[in-house]
């Protein structure tokens, strides 16, 4: 458990701090580091837990010393607490001395009935007096108004990689293994950051469970990546396509590659896909869960001095083929960050998804996290967040001849496809990547050629050819070039193309 977090809740007692409320991702193991540092045996204070199942049951002697006075029947199953936390909360107010502590698990998911917000707010004064404490214990713990001012909000982290080091070299001893060498240890490290002890330990004995084969680091990833999609609006990218998979957009490929290999590498890449879709109608939202969330991600960028990019450009230009690829090129998750899959059915529940999904974000990356987003329509986000994203906006226009060979090349190679058996390309002007990928799919599919799959494929930039020269005009000396150092260039059909978007017959 964090140190700091023993010290604060300490701090906390020694002021008579009556009602705190703890953020956990392991209840159970907060509850026994807390108890232990306060001094668990007989002479410690009373330390109580509740839950909706057991009721209330003593953590030490000390407290199994006084059950009896506390809550007749305590403990069996005629305890009148259980499932019942405002009996609880009054048989601890009411009844309970010797500064004892009683942690409440899961009470989160009662904070939303107005009897026990209000039993809560009364013990307030009543804990102070003798000081007592009321601990409220939670995954991820927004507290409601009426009480927001009479509880102190503690959040515990994640595991950090000194923590998770410690963990994997506990399991290869209890395996019974050689001592691991560092170099496996900094790997393992990697594969469980994000996850919570508990599950790190038990992700690192699996991974062991083969007493022939050393550490398996696949499975600590696959763990890994199960548990993070555990977290709602949370997804891991699997793909395997790295930036040689596709054609064109030298410039934001390298630039990324950059950013991979230089000071301050990220851990993780943060990946949000058509960005604009998630806070367009954040002004017209009568919920305020839009609100929240964006006023939730600007400041976490801003706290975390995260860093990112924002793609602009026309669909299947290629923007989410290199967010998507740019995990795999630096060897790291490439975490997909859902805002709309945050948002839950119950009051309170969107809130409490987007700032756990965020605090999975942390742990993953080790507060070393590149944002990248989408857009199809940057017009329609808000500058506040635009300026979030520091390093840049990059505009994907159509790709070139050039760049479209390339591209053919690409996908006929891993459709195992013979362009010159295929009745060579089609003519693919103003064609995107999307649109080849597309045409080398349905040629694999029918058995037929390159041309005759040609016709059943309708070019964006002719069923959406006006918003894409209203993105140009927009990009023009005002967004960075994916393909081409400096600022993009929107270019006629009179234009020679001077290395940079062209459009021409082939």
């Amino acid at each position: 458990m964090n140190q700091n977090l023993i010290d604060h809740f300490k701090a906390a007692r020694l002021c008579s701090v009556p009602v705190l409320a703890i953020s956990s991702p392991d209840q159970t193991a907060t509850i026994t580091s807390i108890a232990a540092a306060l001094n668990g045996g007989k002479k410690g204070s009373p330390i109580y837990r509740w839950d909706c199942v057991s009721g209330i049951s003593p953590i030490n002697q000390a407290a199994e010393e006084k059950l009896g006075s506390l809550i007749d029947g305590a403990g069996s199953d005629m305890d009148p607490t259980i499932g019942d936390p405002v009996a609880a909360i009054r048989a601890f107010s009411d009844k309970a001395r010797d500064r004892s502590v009683m942690f409440v698990v899961n009470s989160h998911r009662f904070l939303d009935n107005v009897v026990v917000v209000q039993i809560i707010a009364n013990c307030r004064d009543v804990l102070k007096g003798d000081g007592r404490t009321l601990v409220l214990l939670g995954p991820v713990m927004r507290l409601p108004i009426e009480v927001a001012g009479d509880v102190v909000m503690f959040d515990e982290p994640l595991p950090n990689a000194e923590q998770l080091s410690a963990i994997v070299t506990q399991a290869h001893k209890d395996a019974e293994r050689p001592p691991v060498e560092p170099d496996v240890v900094t790997k393992a490290v990697e594969a469980v950051q994000g996850l919570p002890a508990f599950q790190a330990e038990q992700a690192t004995a699996l991974a062991l469970a083969d007493r022939k084969s050393p550490l398996d680091l696949s499975q600590l990833w696959e763990h890994k990546r199960g548990q993070i999609e555990q977290t709602p609006a949370l997804k891991v990218w699997r793909g395997g396509d790295k930036f040689d998979s596709i054609g064109g957009c030298d410039v934001i490929k390298g630039f990324i590659g950059r950013i991979l290999k230089g000071h301050g590498r990220p851990n993780a890449i943060v990946f949000i896909d058509e960005i604009e879709k998630m806070f367009a109608g954040a002004s017209g939202d009568t919920s305020g869960v839009s609100q929240d969330q964006m006023g939730t991600l600007l400041t976490y960028m801003q706290d975390q001095n995260a860093c990112g990019m924002i793609m602009v450009g026309p669909p299947g230009s290629g923007k989410s083929a290199v967010a998507k690829a740019a995990g795999n090129e630096g060897g790291i998750p490439t975490v997909q960050l859902d805002l709309g899959a945050s948002k839950g059915s119950l009051v309170g529940d969107s809130e409490k998804n987007i700032r756990n999904a965020l605090k999975v974000i942390t742990a993953v990356s080790n507060s070393k996290s590149l944002w990248i987003a989408t857009s199809n329509r940057i017009a329609d986000l808000p500058p506040e967040l635009r300026r979030r994203f520091t390093l840049g906006t990059f505009f994907f226009d159509l790709p070139t001849k050039e760049e479209r060979l390339l591209i053919w090349k690409i996908h006929t190679s891993r459709y195992c496809l013979d362009p010159k058996a295929s009745g060579l390309y089609p003519d693919d002007t103003d064609w995107t990547g999307a649109e080849i990928r597309q045409c080398t799919d349905i040629a694999w599919r029918l058995g037929c050629t390159l041309k005759e799959a040609a016709e059943f494929v309708v070019p964006i930039a002719k069923s959406a050819g006006e918003s894409i020269e209203r993105l140009r005009q927009q990009a023009h000396g005002k967004y960075l070039s994916a393909s081409q150092p400096g600022t993009y260039q929107k270019r006629t059909q009179a234009e020679p193309a001077k290395g940079g978007r062209r459009f021409h017959e082939n």
